[in-house]
């Protein structure tokens, strides 16, 4: 369960805030949170998927994002906006699709612990989450 160990928690970012819309991030974080939901790592990563979302279809843009997913191991993911075909696929990969506004470290430890509480499988977790993010999305249980 992910009550003892890291998580990798993949954030939209422009610049320390979060980002808008997932399929049109230029900047992905991918924020490792430990069990005591402290940041231990943080690493940025220039994806283009804004000139991707404009150049090709969909179905290619959603390779890519799930891609990425897969290779850092993400069990959650943190943007301004995501569509229904993209919490689709998120919810498909496993990968707990959320949407916050505010400062992106905030919510990397805001989106471990809403992990943490559907591991535990509480969904009732208030949707105002304790740093002041504002959680959009509802969690869906897995």
């Amino acid at each position: 369960m992910s009550e003892k160990k890291n998580l990798n928690i993949a954030i939209n970012v422009m610049g320390d805030e979060v980002g808008g819309g997932l399929g049109r991030a230029r900047t992905m974080a991918v924020a490792t949170v430990d069990a005591t939901d402290e940041i231990t790592a943080w690493q940025e990563f220039e994806v283009g998927w804004d000139i991707l979302h404009e150049q090709g279809p969909h179905g290619s843009l959603h390779a890519q994002i799930v891609g990425f997913m897969r290779d850092h191991d993400i069990v959650a993911v943190v943007s301004g906006h995501m569509g229904p075909p993209m919490v689709k696929t998120m919810m498909k990969l496993g990968v707990l699709p959320l949407s916050a506004t505010g400062d992106a470290r905030h919510a990397a430890t805001d989106a471990a612990k809403r992990v943490r509480a559907v591991d535990r499988g509480n969904t009732t977790v208030p949707d105002s989450a304790p740093k002041g993010n504002k959680w959009i999305l509802p969690v869906i249980p897995l």
